[in-house]
């Protein structure tokens, strides 16, 4: 996008901006919140809490694996073959279909659980990484923080209102007409897939592909080949890949475990459910001042204050005992969650070439996934050390710190046009 093109809500920015409520109602209700403590008190409930855990946990690191060799070569494939937005329409609308699946899965059926679970974080993933592309071209690098931070504002209020609904019935399935909240669960998954598939469609009308010369598929491996020798001589880029992959481990292990982990400790699981939606309420706000904060004062400035918070979260979680300080933990994650995700998209997003924007938001996003193979695995190894819930998440503060270190050596200010 030219520089003259001023910073303004079109149909394509809007339609960009809708479809995070979209895909933030799987990454609230499934992977936040009901899948991981459906898993281990049905899927996985003939099994005690720290079993289920570990198995989760190793399952989770083979799924990012898959993840992290599948993204590069379908950013490849979007960049070469004009098929960014029909690679998109087909991931969004299988992930949704894949969590409707989930209501088909029964008692203690954890591996077939995984397994759909598998298919639809790739689908998710994979969306993600053509939904990031297209933030390139439909933003200016002077706006693209804003409508990055725009996006996941509105991702947590569209996700948030899905799962304050699917808490309600969790929580009330009489209500509803519904046995018990095995079946409102149940019927929750159906409804993140609908909800996702509806947010993806004013995307799909409005956003105009812009035309490229397109290769063969020969080419789409070759240049995943060529686009990690280009990297590797854009040591802005490496050092911010390396940063991004160090302390996004921590931010997406939070994510997946939080629920789990105070499952484990014996949080009741209508607290831990208030406690997923106060972090979703708090994180409309807080994404959006942090927007305007990486706006007046940078991205870096956001990652770096945000990330001090989180490992003050992962101290605090270490001596959580009720349901009151989880609370509190959840507002301290909510405060920060979205501003360190948003920034992080933004700041890549000023720094790489347009034209290779498909391969590298690929690599950005296999590095955001080895971070999220790297952290449920230290979390399964501190579990079978030490069987202790409550301390598993001290490593994230290693990964914490060295990302914050690497982090200071990028330059904001070195965009490539």
């Amino acid at each position: 996008m030219n520089g003259s093109n001023k910073f303004k809500l079109s149909k394509e920015v809007k339609s960009w901006i809708a479809y995070d409520a979209g895909n933030s109602a799987f990454a609230t209700t499934v992977l936040a919140a009901f899948f991981p403590l459906f898993f281990s008190s049905y899927w996985a409930g003939n099994v005690d809490e720290i079993t289920s855990t570990k198995y989760f946990t190793a399952s989770l690191t083979v799924i990012n694996l898959i993840i992290l060799i599948g993204m590069p070569i379908i950013g490849a494939l979007s960049d070469v073959k004009n098929l960014t937005k029909t690679f998109f329409s087909i991931f969004s609308f299988l992930g949704a279909l894949f969590v409707v699946s989930f209501y088909f899965v029964g008692q203690n059926e954890w591996l077939m659980a995984m397994i759909l679970y598998g298919i639809a974080l790739f689908c998710f993933s994979a969306s993600i990484v053509l939904y990031d592309k297209i933030l390139i071209y439909i933003s200016s690098a002077q706006n693209v923080s804003k409508i990055s931070g725009f996006g996941y504002a509105v991702g947590y209020l569209g996700g948030g209102i899905l799962f304050v609904l699917n808490a309600f019935m969790v929580m009330n399935p009489n209500f509803f007409g519904l046995a018990d909240n095995v079946a409102a669960i149940k019927w929750s998954f159906v409804t993140v897939g609908v909800w996702w598939g509806i947010f993806t469609l004013p995307l799909l009308l409005n956003y105009k592909q812009p035309l490229i010369d397109e290769g063969n598929l020969t080419d789409a491996f070759g240049q995943i080949y060529k686009t990690f020798i280009d990297i590797t001589h854009q040591k802005n880029v490496v050092l911010f890949l390396i940063a991004f992959f160090l302390y996004i481990d921590g931010v997406h292990t939070v994510i997946f475990l939080a629920s789990m982990f105070a499952n484990g400790i014996g949080i009741g699981q209508e607290s831990i459910i208030t406690a997923l939606i106060l972090v979703q309420f708090v994180a409309v706000p807080a994404t959006l001042i942090w927007s305007y904060v990486a706006n007046s004062y940078g991205d870096k400035t956001v990652i770096y204050i945000t990330i001090f918070i989180y490992i003050g979260v992962i101290i605090y979680s270490m001596s959580l005992s009720n349901a009151f300080e989880f609370y509190i933990m959840a507002a301290l994650v909510g405060s920060v969650q979205g501003g360190i995700q948003a920034s992080s998209r933004s700041l890549f997003a000023k720094i790489i070439t347009k034209e290779k924007s498909g391969e590298f938001f690929g690599f950005y996003n296999t590095f955001g996934r080895a971070g999220s193979v790297l952290g449920p695995l230290l979390v399964n190894v501190f579990l079978v050390l030490f069987n202790d819930l409550k301390i598993a998440l001290i490593p994230l503060i290693i990964l914490f710190i060295l990302g914050a270190i690497i982090l200071k050596f990028v330059d904001e200010n070195n965009e490539i046009v």
